[in-house]
């Protein structure tokens, strides 16, 4: 399988996956519990706005022929339990909501009420003696006070209104569109701030949320194992550490307490369109079957959607990271084209998931916008004829097309949250099955602390090595290497040269056999004492963003500027750095790019100096450099090797014959010791070697000449 390949199967289910998101928000629940408190208040507040039109509606705009009681203006206190009354001519009227209009009440305090109406028949006025069915077909007989208003089965006296008394009953409307102006604009204002004092604490949570969970998966990377990072490619983990913590970002900042708002919206919007008409609110829930079906249909195919997306982006930054990252060998080989192609076909899968994503949601969000606008026309429908019934007010109905609209809001976002709770959920499934990864390399329950002094004294007893089970790398491999000892270690490549150093910091495990540092198990060590305990020079220089002096002492507070300084002296890289316009403060480039081969790793061998090792590994440090600066780093090597075991891997046999002893290394096993005298009188393969680079070696001498 690709190195860039991810896999499909789900190990972790949604409901350990809540649980262990859970855990991390129960730190924040006071001020999560703050965010829904302030979710139901804009809740309030956003339902309050039709509500509030509504009643501009019903008791103002068309207030103004509801049914009424009319007392003497002196027994006005009769009419309090029905609202406040309104004097006109010495008497007094209070207009009745539809309830008390319908249960047909027409006394208080014992004796019987007037009952009134205003009502318009053609162009004019009149109050009526009497209530007027809604919408019947009226006519005035009469003039002045000896109008009477008939129609079928109706026979009312009444009394034209001029428009000066027509403005008087109108006054107490004036008022109430000012009051009701006033507490719609309260409503809007108290929504935004509401909103944005909970955007911000909900932004505020999150951050903290995902800064905790960045900061456990940087700190479980920094424990994990070689074999580790060898399984996986570093944009793998980078989308791990960025993205895929974003995602879980917008699940905690938004996503989460949001449906809580809209759960709330949709119980709230209930409840009103239920007192305000049970007949209209059965009617409206008849097209929720259709849309359970529809969002079941959604969160069934969406899903593995999301998830395939999610896979195949991982694997596309994976590509990226690793090709960017290889670019001149690239161009160097010219296989720009070759890894275009791959680029196309990775970025084409990508595109499709992407697309039929796109499509589902095409699909699903414009047949939930469908199924809210059948829900509008029924209510029209019936709304309408019901209003000119008289059984319900116009409004009710305007009412209730706002509500529908609010209760079918949430539904049609639901597309764009349930991609939110997928990504998060595909999020949280890698970054929790990252956390759950155990390093394979462990400190024992009880490890044996090392002496502060370490002697250096490193043995293998027969010890046996595979990257893989069964491809051993190392057969038997038993020597001992002596307390400030230079020992170097040649062979072929695949010989099992740096396994050998990996094995002693630890970076791998035996499968069997014994690694001794000082007589202990290096098993038996903590790691951190262990690898503090050994500095390595590689052959390829890995430096950091920042300045020469940071790269040397890697931001270890503890190493002073004189010890920065005194270390790049005995590689002999001080002048060097001093000439540099910023000194040591000197700002290198990404991975050192304005330095010369050489200096990076004069500048590792200072870096390997500073940390005062008791072991010092030089994996292949000078195969890439000059010889003019192998020079330097030969004389280097032998002020930084005192008192200090010693370990060389080389090529060239030239930089380690003075070693105390050289171990020759063939297909994974030992087979010569010796020093470098000893090898070459035992004209074995050590001798092969030798003889074999300085017949090479005298030959471009003897080109060089001939030029």
């Amino acid at each position: 399988m690709s190195i860039h390949a991810e896999k499909t199967s789900v190990d972790i289910k949604d409901g350990q996956l809540l649980k262990k998101m859970l855990a991390y928000a129960i730190p924040h629940w006071k001020m999560i519990t703050l965010c829904i408190t302030l979710a139901f208040l804009i809740v309030v507040t956003d339902l309050a706005r039709p509500y509030i039109i509504k009643v501009a509606i019903d008791d103002h705009i068309n207030g103004l022929h509801k049914p009424m009681y009319a007392v003497e203006a002196e027994q006005a206190d009769r009419l309090k339990s029905y609202g406040k009354s309104i004097v006109i001519g010495g008497t007094a009227y209070v207009r009745l909501d539809a309830a008390a209009a319908e249960s047909g009440a027409s006394s208080a305090g014992g004796e019987a009420l007037r009952k009134v109406q205003i009502v318009e028949v053609g162009e004019g006025s009149y109050l009526a003696e009497g209530w007027v069915a809604p919408n019947a077909k009226l006519t005035a007989e009469g003039g002045g006070s000896e109008v009477r208003l008939t129609g079928e089965g109706v026979q009312l006296p009444a009394v034209y209104l001029d428009d000066a008394t027509i403005s008087g009953f109108r006054d107490r409307d004036f008022t109430g569109f000012l009051m009701l102006g006033a507490l719609f604009l309260i409503a809007v204002i108290g929504g935004a701030v509401l909103s944005y004092v909970q955007t911000n604490l909900l932004q505020y949570t999150g951050q903290h949320i995902i800064y905790r969970i960045r900061g456990e998966l940087f700190e479980h990377l920094g424990k994990m194992s070689a074999s580790f990072f060898d399984r996986n490619p570093v944009g793998r983990l980078v989308v791990r550490v960025t993205q895929d913590t974003e995602s879980l970002n917008q699940l905690y900042s938004q996503v989460i307490v949001n449906l809580v708002k809209d759960f709330i919206v949709l119980i709230g919007i209930l409840i009103i369109m239920l007192q305000m008409s049970v007949k209209l609110t059965g009617l409206m829930l008849v097209v929720i079957p259709l849309l359970a079906a529809l969002t079941v249909w959604y969160r069934i195919v969406v899903r593995e959607a999301q998830r395939k997306m999610r896979i195949l982006l991982a694997r596309l930054n994976s590509f990226l990271a690793e090709n960017l990252s290889g670019i001149r060998i690239t161009q160097l080989f010219v296989r720009e084209e070759r890894q275009l192609e791959q680029f196309r076909e990775l970025n084409g899968e990508h595109y499709k998931a992407g697309m039929r994503n796109t499509v589902i949601n095409s699909v699903f969000q414009p047949a939930v916008g469908f199924v809210g606008n059948l829900a509008i026309a029924l209510l029209i429908w019936y709304g309408g004829g019901s209003v000119l019934d008289g059984a319900i007010t116009f409004g009710i109905v305007y009412a209730f097309t706002h509500y529908v609209r609010q209760f079918f809001n949430p539904l049609m976002s639901l597309a764009e949250k349930y991609n939110q709770i997928q990504t998060a959920m595909v999020g949280a499934e890698r970054i929790f099955e990252l956390l759950g990864e155990k390093p394979s390399i462990v400190d024992k329950e009880e490890p044996k602390p090392l002496p502060k002094q370490v002697r250096g004294e490193i043995e293998f007893d027969h010890v046996w090595f595979a990257y893989n089970e069964g491809e051993w790398v190392l057969r038997d491999v038993s020597f001992k290497i002596g307390p400030g000892q230079t020992v170097a270690f040649v062979g072929a490549t695949g010989a099992g040269k740096s396994s050998i150093i990996q094995l002693i910091n630890r970076f791998y495990d035996i499968q069997k056999g014994t690694i001794r540092l000082d007589g202990v198990d290096i098993r038996d060590l903590p790691l951190d004492q262990l690898r503090r305990a050994i500095s390595v020079v590689q052959q390829d220089v890995f430096l950091f963003n920042g300045d020469i002096a940071s790269n040397i002492r890697l931001n270890e507070a503890g190493i002073t500027d004189d010890e920065v300084k005194e270390a790049a002296r005995m590689v002999h890289m001080d002048e060097f750095i001093r000439k540099q316009p910023l000194g040591y403060a000197t700002p290198l480039g990404e991975r050192g790019v304005n330095l010369s081969l050489g200096q990076r790793q004069l500048l590792s061998f200072a870096r390997a100096i500073v940390f005062r090792p008791q072991i010092l590994i030089l994996d292949e440090a000078t195969s890439n450099i000059d010889t003019e600066t192998e020079l330097v780093v030969q004389d280097a090597l032998k002020t930084i090797s005192k008192n200090r075991t010693t370990l060389i891997v080389a090529h060239r046999l030239s930089t380690i014959q003075h070693a105390d002893q050289i171990i020759v290394m063939h297909k994974g096993k030992v087979r010569e010791t010796g020093n470098h005298y000893q090898l070459l009188a035992l004209k074995g393969y050590y001798y092969k070697l030798f003889e074999l680079q300085y017949k090479d070696q005298k030959q471009d001498m003897q080109m060089q000449h001939a030029r």
